[in-house]
């Protein structure tokens, strides 16, 4: 399960919940009570490195595919 980042609309509380993809983000209380808050928008946490994976990196060097695009 993902977890989300909320802001509370009253008090500006920050927090963070739990919840399934096909969950309501819009009617998320804040923990102290207050009926809405609102979901954050961040950047992913998810970061690439290395040189990355290409088509042709799977492939063998004596194949068919390979030959034909020389």
């Amino acid at each position: 399960m993902p977890t989300y980042e909320f802001i509370c609309n009253t008090c500006g509380n920050q927090f963070e919940k739990n919840l399934r993809f096909n969950d309501d983000l819009s009617n998320i209380p804040c923990p102290d009570g207050h009926p809405h808050a609102r979901k954050v928008f961040s950047v992913p946490s998810v970061v690439y490195k290395g040189s990355g994976f290409y088509v042709n990196d799977s492939r063998k060097k004596g194949s068919k595919a390979a030959k034909k695009s020389k």
